[in-house]
């Protein structure tokens, strides 16, 4: 295939590192066996920091960003993939290693494709994309280390992003009670909307802190890091989860050992890549036992165009955007 296609493209020039629409054809695309016209790409985070150079993410220059994509084939040499089925792809180094989600076209190994669960259209597969499959992990991991909706209240910090989100939608759903917190209070209508029960300030993570604080919560997401997973940590019950999914107020917390010993607290990690088994049975699940009300996500989904990722990832990297931002083809 040919044909020239539009991508955003980042190179590192000198040290410095840049990104700019550039049209391409797909000889200039990493390796793959499989051919997709890209149908949705969500822009995370980490999409952001990677085009503007903020953190060192993309293993090798020039890179396409884009960690997620939901596509249509176009071309296949891989035995499960026929043109016109539509697949997604996250993980598997996905906009790192190889060329990412924000292009027209990709070119993708076999190996890093799966079909869009059966259940979901394109369209809500990309709706759910990272942010959701984050959520996903993190719940089942909850679940599988004994908790129960009637064990306490789950918090959710960074209230207001895509993940934030999904987590308070997608827990309230599979009947967990949801606080979220959140340094813009003004959320406080719409989060309830997404099925919290109680909107906390974020500001509380920055008073003064106690060895312990008042316990709270029986689980936790974390988007935030930094001193919000500190008073987290703090303010667990007995046995409380703390799953920590983001960075968003910084890599590093100040903390004690106090919280682990005392209220045996539990901190995991969760990225979004998962081996094939956990990630089959999560896609399901997300299709069916925990998938979204669409309708009610709706307000909260905004749709852009290749052309304004850039100044779009400026905002988002500001704080100054809320909810899921999604590139629609």
């Amino acid at each position: 295939m040919h044909t020239s296609f539009n991508a955003l493209v980042t190179r590192n020039q000198d040290g410095q590192v840049r990104s700019a629409l550039e049209p391409l054809t797909t000889d200039r695309l990493s390796p793959g066996e499989v051919t997709l016209r890209t149908l949705y790409a969500g822009v995370n985070y980490k999409d952001c920091l990677s085009l503007l150079g903020k953190a060192r993410i993309i293993s090798s220059y020039p890179r396409i960003p884009g960690i997620e994509a939901v596509g249509e084939v176009i071309e296949s040499r891989a035995a499960d993939f026929n043109p016109g089925d539509a697949v997604l792809v996250h993980g598997f180094q996905t906009g790192i290693d190889f060329d990412g989600g924000l292009s027209e076209v990709m070119r993708v190994p076999a190996g890093h494709l799966q079909h869009v669960p059966e259940g979901l259209t394109p369209q809500q597969a990309a709706v759910i994309g990272v942010p959701g499959f984050t959520v996903a992990m993190a719940l089942e991991r909850f679940e599988t280390w004994g908790l129960r909706p009637d064990d306490g209240m789950v918090a959710v910090t960074g209230a207001g992003g895509a993940v934030g989100r999904l987590a308070i939608h997608i827990l309230s759903r599979a009947g967990y009670r949801v606080a979220a917190i959140t340094r813009n209070l003004a959320h406080a209508d719409a989060l309830r909307a997404l099925g919290a029960c109680d909107v906390l300030d974020a500001s509380l993570a920055f008073a003064p802190a106690r060895p312990l604080e008042k316990a709270r919560f029986a689980a936790a997401i974390d988007n935030v890091g930094g001193n919000t997973l500190a008073w987290l940590l703090r303010s667990m019950q007995d046995g409380g989860l703390v799953a920590s999914v983001g960075n968003a107020a910084g890599n590093t917390f100040d903390g004690s050992v106090l919280p682990f010993i005392m209220r045996r607290v539990h901190l995991f990690g969760v990225v979004a890549n998962a081996p094939w088994d956990e990630r089959r049975r999560l896609w399901h699940r997300l299709a069916h036992a925990w998938a979204p009300d669409f309708a009610a996500l709706a307000p909260y989904v905004q749709y852009i165009r290749l052309s304004d990722v850039l100044p779009h990832a400026h905002q988002q990297l500001a704080g100054a955007t809320s909810g899921r931002t999604i590139v629609a083809f």
